[in-house]
């Protein structure tokens, strides 16, 4: 089914599926079929597949519409080009379903994807359900598994808050399963990136309990021209990495101050490596502007590793020797990395 997203069919909105997977579209034609197919094979039927183009090429649209025609359960809308979380957004809009789930569309999923996922939450009455993935290069399901520290079980969501802030749980979007109303009155922050890490701290605050399940269910594609491979590129990662961070420290400070010493870690990494950005592309602007903040947030380190630490003391209190020692790691990298790609000539 093709809709408008401001005004959907009302034979749309009679319609309520368990589960809505949201696929955001854009610059993935090799790759949007295998994502798809992989849905359409679900174990669990009753879903909707939300396919969201965001202002992608023709050769997307015939895709997109040539799947819509075929399986009913499928939502086509496009759109003009806004990125990653206007479309997240866009799919979220529209949504029926009790439970919502994320796939990227360069990905691929189990064929129980949803079966797991959903038997997780409702077997225990979780708000969210979190699973294993698998970081895949090429078309082979043979990758680097990613899986959570945290033991199998059901969490309640202060001490999820905890694990997510440790990284026990991952930062991703689509490796989870969500109950839909948790979603209410939020959305992902348009034109940024790292647009998970902005708000999957907020969406499990206001969980009860987390299920947590070590199953692989999902495949990360990594591949060249990624949204977040274009942003190491180009510098603006460690901007981005910091401005979430920052943003995150704010929201625990104001409700959850005892947690910052777990917080701080991460932190000061994200502080260092937009610092170290600075310096080296000359942004004395964005490094006055860190640092000022760095000192009136007043970051415990505690427990910050004593080399971080220790980096940290000098960009608070001496900017020249800062600058020094960062300039110094910079260049030991540098020639490091030109040895090691001489050695392999």
């Amino acid at each position: 089914m093709e809709l408008d997203a401001e005004n959907p069919k009302d034979e749309y909105l009679r319609v309520r599926p368990e589960i809505s997977i949201i696929v955001p579209v854009y610059h993935v034609e090799k790759y949007l079929r295998k994502t798809i197919d992989s849905i359409l094979r679900q174990t669990f039927s009753d879903f909707e597949l939300i396919l969201v183009n965001d202002g992608g090429n023709e050769e997307e649209t015939a895709i997109c519409k040539e799947y819509a025609r075929k399986d009913s359960r499928i939502v086509y809308i496009y759109q003009t080009n806004q990125g990653l979380s206007s479309a997240r957004n866009s799919g979220l809009a529209i949504s029926r379903g009790n439970w919502i789930m994320f796939v990227d569309s360069d990905d691929w999923v189990r064929e129980d994807f949803c079966e797991k996922a959903h038997k997780a939450v409702c077997s225990t009455g979780a708000d969210m359900g979190v699973f294993d993935l698998e970081h895949v290069r090429g078309e082979n399901e043979d990758g680097i598994k990613e899986c959570s520290n945290l033991a199998e079980g059901v969490y309640d969501g202060k001490t999820a808050l905890e694990e997510r802030i440790r990284g026990n749980i991952r930062v991703y979007a689509w490796n989870k399963i969500y109950r839909a109303s948790l979603w209410k009155n939020m959305n992902f922050p348009v034109g940024e990136i790292w647009e998970d890490d902005a708000i999957i701290h907020e969406i499990i605050d206001k969980c009860k309990t987390v299920a947590v399940i070590h199953d692989v269910l999902y495949y990360k594609r990594e591949r060249d021209g990624s949204i977040t491979g274009d942003a190491f590129k180009d510098g603006s990662f460690a901007y981005w990495l910091y401005e979430q961070r920052r943003k995150r420290w704010i929201y625990l400070e104001k409700r959850y101050p005892e947690i910052l010493t777990i917080a701080a870690q991460d932190m000061v990494d994200s502080i260092l490596q937009y610092a170290r950005t600075t310096l080296v592309s000359g942004d004395t602007k964005g490094l006055i502007e860190v640092r000022n903040w760095s000192k009136q947030a007043r970051i415990p380190t505690q427990r910050v590793g004593r080399y971080h630490r220790t980096r940290f003391f000098l960009f608070l209190h001496s900017r020249t020797l800062f600058a020094l020692a960062e300039y110094a790691l910079h260049y030991r990298r540098v020639l490091r990395n030109a040895f090691r790609r001489r050695s392999l000539q």
